[in-house]
């Protein structure tokens, strides 16, 4: 019998080979690709841990700054008691004062770190002329940060405290410098008798300040660029304390000494809680005291800076206003080539008026 030819399925090798054709094959496990929201949001997390890290090592290259910042951060006045906690007074007295003889108090503007050096440049021209006294809010300079209310009848009231703890005898020429008018003109109206005249430096109304818009959110945030360590690092930057002291004539009338407790102050104690509530508080502090509006019974000089030509005749025109309807007697002074902060620029300025209103021009 003729042996049939095997066949592939007869060996068996065929048919494995067919199988092999048509069994599945088997897939190797595929990487997942994340999402573009997971790898967003992954990246995001790295990212705020790196911001987290920076802003720890500015707040701890901050505080380690802070701790040899404060032995150099010497205070030149007095401390005085007042509702229980230290408020600074610095004042030079004249030795022949006259009984009836104003002394000059300087009261600064909102936000002035160090009112002490700010006002610096005017003690040349008042030493031995009269005497004078700068009286540092709560929150400012060398005095205590509080938990007082930034109401006005509470600061003109710790004013007066402050005066009668230091020995700073009335009459007074209340010199306020921008916001601190609505202090000196609220001070006029508590306590009438102790003011002899009002010396107003670049400032406003409390007309004007029933509007004016607020810069407490700015300050929150200066307070934390301070905090972080920003600012500090900052002053390392050639150029950036002349930037900080812009309107201040990058402080070039200050003394080295003064301009250097002024950087001490910017980074210790500027943008506080006691500052920023006074400045949350303006338009309330503002109301209180237009509430009770009439004409003062002193003297008042309203200087205004040209801010170099480019003050407007209108802003000229409110300046008249606001001394005309708070004083009956009342005049404006333009003060050449200054911006806002005039003790800055024209400190003589503020010297002759002041003492104008003491009766001590030579």
């Amino acid at each position: 019998m003729e042996k049939q030819p095997e066949t592939q399925a007869d060996t068996g090798i065929g048919q494995t080979e067919q199988m092999e054709q048509t069994a599945p094959k088997e897939r190797k496990p595929r990487r997942r690709k994340k999402s573009l929201i997971r790898r967003l949001l992954s990246g995001f997390g790295w990212g705020l841990i790196v911001v987290f890290a920076l802003l720890l090592t500015g707040f701890v290259y901050q505080w380690f700054g802070e701790q040899s910042d404060r032995a150099a951060y010497t205070v030149p006045g007095q401390l005085v008691q007042v509702g229980g906690h230290r408020m600074h007074v610095y004042k030079e007295e004249k030795t022949d004062r006259a009984p009836a003889e104003p002394a000059v108090v300087l009261i600064s503007g909102w936000g002035t770190a160090n009112p002490y050096a700010d006002f610096s440049p005017v003690y040349e021209g008042l030493r031995g002329q009269a005497e004078f006294a700068v009286v540092e809010r709560f929150g400012y300079g060398y005095s205590d940060v509080t938990d007082e209310k930034r109401d006005i009848d509470e600061i003109a009231e710790e004013l007066h405290e402050a005066l009668a703890q230091a020995d700073v005898r009335p009459p007074f020429v209340l010199a306020a410098h921008s916001l601190g008018s609505l202090e000196a003109i609220r001070y006029t109206q508590l306590y009438p008798d102790d003011v002899a005249g009002l010396l107003m430096i670049d400032t406003g109304s409390p007309e004007f300040y029933q509007t004016f818009r607020s810069g407490a959110l700015r300050s929150d945030l200066n307070r934390i660029a301070i905090k972080s360590g920003i600012v500090r690092a900052l002053y390392h930057v050639n150029g950036f304390a002349g930037y900080l002291s812009g309107q201040r004539n990058g402080l070039k009338l200050l003394t080295p000494e003064m301009r250097e407790q002024d950087r001490l102050a910017t980074l210790l104690v500027a943008c506080n809680t006691n500052v920023t509530e006074e400045m949350r508080r303006m338009h309330a502090n503002a109301n209180k005291i237009v509430a009770q509006k009439k004409q003062l019974d002193a003297p008042m000089i309203v200087l205004a800076a040209d801010w170099f030509g480019e003050a407007t005749e209108e802003r000229m025109d409110s300046l008249r206003e606001f001394g005309s309807t708070w004083s009956t007697d009342a005049k404006l002074e333009v003060v050449q080539d200054s911006a806002h902060s005039i003790q800055a620029y024209q400190p003589q300025k503020i010297v002759e008026a002041a003492l104008e209103l003491t009766g001590s021009a030579r």
